[in-house]
């Protein structure tokens, strides 16, 4: 696989702040440090605790990063073309020890914005700097208000989106990579459940099955849903799996920081109620409706309007979505703006990466997801993935 294209990221960052007019931005979460720097902090992605690592890019393209001197080495080992500055914690670190030094019990994380402030021109008071504000604490806001005025903050939710909706080459490769094995875990887990296995056996056997395949899938993603329980569970209960029960296996494997999310429906055996066969060919019906229509210049309020009418002619009456699609990325949840939804008129566009998905959850009638991952391409899109007609294996 190619390695990462940093100066293409970049430049989609700098493109959108030109158009917001911003001079800089100071990132604070952990996927929008991971997208501009290629370093994924462990602190921000595992503790969500904000402040321990930040990162700057300005709108000439120069892009740095604040990290603890523990987290040092390996930052340098990942980024390209990313300063670093680093400061001290209270843990030991030989390379770093001075003899007499003092160490605090915990760093102030509050004190990496002010280190940040070297990656910035020297004149602060006229810049308009683009931030996070759901991932700043109440003294680092302060702080950030205090420095450039509060009418200079600029919260950047939405430049982040348009940054992160087109892809480069090498972000479209590492997520095919990853649809890819997200499609073999889903496909291997489903021949291997039998009746009598567990939700809890289930889910084991899907997070071994998803590591097999690669030294770079850091994480798994699980929200399965067995027979009636259409709540995917973060501890699994042990509930028997039964003959003609229904499986949606939902999720999928992290690979080098972008996720995959598939979903796949089938029946546990040979059989099951007739309802169920009949409920999966309605939503089967506005899947294949949304794979053939969607495309270059299509608007996504258009697909999703498309998918309903079609279930609705089909006398599959009552189905209520939020969105029946979404982009895929580098997100801490992976489901990404924009989505397939009423109200989003914006077009498809060469480059994205999107899924669409047709679930439905229910007690009674049980559990269902038809969810695939495409590009768009000039012409239509191609399918990463491609799940079955039939719900069985």
């Amino acid at each position: 696989m190619a390695e990462r294209d940093q100066k293409a990221i970049i430049q989609r960052l700098t493109e959108q702040m030109d158009k917001d007019n911003l001079d800089a931005l100071i990132l604070t979460s952990g996927d929008a440090v991971f997208y501009a720097t290629g370093y994924a902090s462990r602190d921000l992605y595992k503790n969500g605790q904000t402040g321990g690592t930040v990162a700057v890019v300005t709108k000439d393209g120069r892009a740095g990063i604040v990290v603890s001197e523990f987290a040092r080495r390996t930052a340098e080992m990942v980024v390209d073309g990313v300063e670093i500055i680093s400061y001290p914690t209270w843990i030991y670190i030989e390379d770093y020890a001075i003899e007499g030094m003092e160490k605090e019990v915990q760093p102030d994380l509050n004190k990496t914005y002010k280190l940040a402030l070297q990656f910035l021109p020297k004149k602060k008071e006229d810049l308009r700097i683009g931030v996070q504000p759901s991932y700043l604490t109440p003294y680092a806001w302060q702080f950030l208000t205090d420095t450039f005025k509060e009418k200079n903050l600029v919260d950047i939710k939405q430049l982040l989106i348009e940054a992160r909706a087109i892809k480069t080459p090498w972000e479209i490769e590492v997520l095919r990579e990853a649809a890819h094995y997200s499609e073999l875990t889903m496909n291997k887990v489903a021949k291997a459940i039998v009746p009598g296995m567990t939700e809890a056996d289930v889910l084991q056997l899907f997070n071994t099955t998803a590591f097999s395949w690669s030294p770079d899938i850091i994480d798994v993603a699980n929200a399965h849903t067995i027979g009636e329980n259409f709540t995917p569970s973060f501890i699994p209960p042990h509930t028997r799996i039964n003959r003609g029960d229904i499986i949606r296996l939902d999720g999928g494997p992290t690979l080098k920081g972008y996720n995959s999310d598939l979903a796949r429906t089938f029946v546990v055996g040979t059989a099951t109620a007739k309802s169920r066969e009949e409920l999966y060919a309605h939503l089967w019906a506005g899947y294949e409706y949304a794979i053939n229509n969607i495309g270059p210049g299509v608007k996504m309020s258009e697909i999703f309007n498309g998918i309903h009418k079609v279930l609705k002619e089909r006398g599959f009456n009552g189905y209520v979505r939020g969105h029946q699609g979404h982009s895929i990325g580098c997100s801490l949840f992976s489901e990404e703006y924009p989505f397939i939804a009423p109200g989003e008129d914006r077009v498809f566009e060469e480059n994205m990466v999107m899924n669409i998905e047709l679930p439905y959850y229910s007690s009674k009638n049980q559990t269902y997801n038809i969810e695939d991952t495409f590009l768009v391409t000039k012409t239509g899109i191609e399918l990463f993935t491609k799940a079955s007609p039939s719900l069985y294996i």
